[in-house]
C-alpha cells in the first residue's frame, strides 16, 4: 500500500509540474512576443537586370506608408567588382563580390519613400593600363542581376 501511495504521488507531482511548465511557456508575455509574427506584411521581392559596367538602375521604391525590412540581397556573382545596394537616406548598404547572396539578419530597416537602387562596379586596379576595346565591348555586352527581398508592412 505504501508503495501504490509513493507511487501515486510521485506521478500527482511530475503531472503537476509538467502542466505548470507548459503554461508558463505559452501565456508569457514575453515568449508570445518572440514567436509573433509580423501583422500586415508581405515578403515582397523585386528584381532588375544590370548591362555592363557603371550602370545604376532602381530596384525598389518604399511605399510613403509601411516599412520595408530588407532581408536579403542576392546579385550576379560574375559582376567584376560586385553590385552595390544604395538606399536614399542611408547611402550604401552593401557590396557584393564573388559572392551571390547576402543575408540581413534581422533585417535592415529602408526609410519611407526611398529609392533602392543597385549598380555594377567597374573593376579600378592601381597601375593597370585602361581597358582596350575589346575588353570595353566585352563589359558593354555582360548582363547581370540584382534581387532584393525583404518584408512591406501595410500601416
Amino acid at each position: 500500500m505504501k508503495a501504490i501511495t509513493v507511487v501515486t504521488t510521485i506521478f500527482l507531482v511530475m503531472l503537476s509540474a509538467n502542466s505548470w511548465a507548459s503554461s508558463n511557456l505559452n501565456l508569457s508575455r514575453s515568449n508570445a512576443n518572440i514567436y509573433r509574427e509580423i501583422p500586415d506584411a508581405a515578403v515582397t521581392t523585386a528584381s532588375v537586370n544590370l548591362a555592363g559596367t557603371g550602370e545604376t538602375e532602381l530596384v525598389y521604391n518604399t511605399p510613403a506608408k509601411g516599412d520595408f525590412i530588407l532581408t536579403q540581397l542576392c546579385a550576379s556573382p560574375d559582376a567584376p567588382s560586385g553590385i552595390r545596394l544604395d538606399a536614399t537616406g542611408l547611402g550604401s548598404i552593401a557590396q557584393t563580390g564573388g559572392i551571390s547572396c547576402i543575408t540581413f539578419s534581422p533585417g535592415v530597416s529602408i526609410p519611407k519613400g526611398s529609392a533602392v537602387s543597385c549598380t555594377t562596379l567597374a573593376p579600378v586596379l592601381a597601375g593597370t593600363p585602361p581597358p582596350s576595346a575589346s575588353d570595353a565591348t566585352a563589359a558593354i555586352a555582360a548582363s547581370y542581376f540584382c534581387t532584393i527581398s525583404g518584408l512591406q508592412t501595410t500601416k
